[in-house]
């Protein structure tokens, strides 16, 4: 008797991916420098230039993700609402798309509702931030442009971790 996939396994492994997802949450560690995060240049899907150094000064939080990963899906709601709560204070939230076909990531755009730019990520963005193989993660870059705190996959908590770092980071006075 062999297991089959199903409905039921396709729920078992969202929960197990939101589970590990959960555990692997990791923040700025004690008494370690933060390391300048790595400058792009890349065009959003909507034709426009995105580069991390034009937005010094403001606190960026980027997404890599792709439309076939369930926990990705789950995280963009949340990442909407961080980006329309704290906006004014200074947040950019930028979807680091990992998908290879652009016609998916058109259809998922079509149906889905951002107010932040996605873009296509290239290989040497993806190699820069650590050669990304596991997805969701999300990078939290302060106001000066250094990289503070790094989420690996989505869960409510690792949400709620997020906002809180988000938060902390826009009360920080900016670097002159």
């Amino acid at each position: 008797m062999g297991l089959r996939w199903g409905k039921g396994w396709g729920a078992v492994l969202v929960v197990f991916l939101l589970v590990v997802g959960a555990a692997c949450s990791k923040t700025e560690e004690k008494g370690r420098q933060p390391k300048p995060a790595p400058d792009f240049d890349l065009v959003s899907v909507d034709g426009n230039h995105v580069r991390l150094s034009d937005l010094r000064g403001k606190v960026v939080l980027l997404d890599f993700w792709a439309t076939w990963c369930p926990p990705c899906r789950v995280a963009i709601p949340h990442l909407v609402e961080l980006q329309r709560k704290y906006r004014k204070e200074g947040l950019v939230v930028i979807g680091m798309n990992m998908d290879q076909d652009p016609d998916e990531l058109a259809q998922f755009m079509a149906r889905t509702t951002f107010n932040y730019p996605v873009v296509r990520v290239d290989e040497t963005t993806r190699m820069a931030y650590g050669g990304i193989s596991s997805i969701p993660q999300a990078f939290l870059i302060d106001r000066a442009g250094y990289l503070r705190h790094s989420f690996m996959g989505f869960s409510p908590d690792i949400g709620r971790d997020m906002e809180e770092k988000v938060r902390r980071l826009l009360e920080e006075k900016p670097a002159e």
